[in-house]
């Protein structure tokens, strides 16, 4: 039976060995693949920490173009307010103007009126010119002759 069993431990160990070297072959297998899915995690981390990154700067930017867009609006609410104030300031000095149209065609129809009437009373000058006497030119400098 020693020999039997000598065989059968020789056998075995065979076994042993051979499904050893086929262990080791897979091992070596899922250690490349090991290597191989860290490294993918790696650079799946690496992106991920820039995809975060970028999204914060996104949001930031976003922030900032909301702010402008409301202080656009205000800008906006307060550039109509503006503008209705200064259409109705301008409303106003159109009717002031045509009220001063109106005054200065009345006066002008006054005028005319009294110079027909002057006119027709004989006097020659206008009731309206100036009183003020004829000024005398004020006398020219003679330039210094040039040396």
């Amino acid at each position: 039976m020693d020999d039997a069993a000598a065989t059968q431990t020789r056998e075995r160990l065979t076994r042993w060995m051979e499904e050893s070297r086929e262990a080791f072959g897979l091992l070596q297998e899922l250690l490349e693949n090991d290597q191989r899915l860290s490294a993918k995690s790696e650079q799946t981390d690496r992106d991920s920490e820039r995809l975060r990154k970028e999204l914060a700067d996104l949001r930031k930017e976003v922030a900032e173009l909301r702010d402008e867009r409301e202080h656009g609006k205000n800008a906006h609410g307060d550039l109509r307010q503006k503008i209705e104030e200064l259409s109705k300031e301008n409303e106003q000095l159109r009717a002031e103007k045509d009220e001063a149209a109106q005054a200065f065609a009345r006066l002008l129809d006054t005028i005319q009126s009294t110079n027909q009437i002057a006119q027709k009373l004989g006097v020659t000058k206008s009731p309206f010119a100036k009183h003020t006497p004829a000024a005398t030119p004020p006398p020219t400098p003679n330039p210094a002759p040039h040396e």
